[in-house]
């Protein structure tokens, strides 16, 4: 049983809203006992559907009288269409983190992992963020700090989703930033998309050395290399990494380039293993064809990761 304060905590709402809904609408009619509101673990589940529901545009007077079930399918019905009020929630978000409220930043950003298939969490909440804090980085409304505490935040929820399930079994496509680069947000974004499309993947973070790609690569096997440049003070010294990327990777191993400066480099490096992908559609082709690349090598070697011998011919 929670009081309220600890029942606001729980589900993202404030004490004067849960009374407003108890008293208003009968949303939940929570326990009493000694004059105090108690909530149980089922109210408190709920209060976190009505919450999800209202936060995507459904009026609380039409959601109260609704039982659990009817909740359920509203929010799988929002969910398949268009996702309730998501254009909106990167800016909200931002809001939160201007005013240090890194606890609704942070709930806002955990029902959205938890309640979004992966495509649309990177296409309408990950990458309108990072642009928005790029914007208001450039003209002062957001400080140092607070950009470090999205990215932060960021950072630690989305690696979560890829830590859930290691998937090894195949030849995987390793992600990082080369050195110079420590921004991450969007190949950690690219790493989620091949994650949803089935793709082993290994996100090994930020500035990694070209040598040590060459060395893990090598070593694993891997079916592709992703990097990304973002910066362009860095792009010299990230085209002399690409360099010993293309010099030092096994033959069939291909380079993905993300990232502002991945056209430019890609073209100054001119080499056919190196590609600038620049959105999800041409990462997903990509990983088709790595796909397919891995099965033919798998047959050529009969399955075993070594060539057959081959028989002379008879007589010969």
């Amino acid at each position: 049983m929670y009081p309220v304060k600890v029942a606001s905590t729980l589900t993202g709402l404030t004490p004067e809203t849960l009374r407003a809904w108890e008293r208003r609408h009968a949303a939940v009619v929570p326990h009493r006992e000694g004059g105090r509101r108690l909530y149980d673990a089922t109210m408190i589940e709920r209060i976190t559907r009505l919450h999800r529901l209202t936060a995507r545009g459904h009026p609380i007077r039409d959601l109260a009288t609704l039982d659990d079930a009817a909740l359920d399918a509203l929010l799988e019905q929002s969910r398949q269409t268009g996702y309730g009020a998501l254009e909106t929630l990167p800016e909200r978000m931002l809001d939160a983190v201007a005013d240090y409220r890194v606890d609704q930043f942070d709930r806002d950003l955990s029902i959205a992992i938890a309640t979004l298939p992966v495509p649309v969490l990177v296409s309408r909440v990950v990458m309108p963020l990072l642009r928005e804090v790029g914007l208001r980085w450039a003209d002062g409304r957001l400080a140092i700090a607070q950009e470090r505490l999205v990215s932060s935040l960021l950072r630690t929820r989305l690696l979560s989703i890829l830590n859930q399930h290691p998937r090894e079994q195949r030849p995987r496509v390793l992600f990082a930033t080369l050195p110079g680069e420590p921004h991450e947000l969007g190949l950690l974004g690219a790493a989620l998309l091949a994650y949803e499309a089935a793709a082993p993947v290994l996100y090994l973070g930020t500035e990694l050395p070209a040598e040590e790609l060459v060395r893990v690569a090598t070593r694993l096997d891997a079916g592709a290399v992703a990097v990304s440049s973002v910066d362009p003070g860095q792009a010299r010294e990230a085209l002399a990494q690409l360099r010993v990327l293309d010099a030092g990777l096994p033959a069939h191993v291909p380079v993905w380039l993300g990232g502002a400066n991945a056209r430019y480099l890609g073209e100054d490096l001119g080499s056919a293993r190196v590609e600038a992908i620049t959105d999800p559609q041409a990462l997903a082709r990509r990983l088709q064809r790595m796909e397919a690349a891995a099965a033919r090598r798998l047959r050529g070697t009969g399955g075993g990761g070594r060539r057959k011998a081959v028989s002379p011919p008879a007589g010969g």
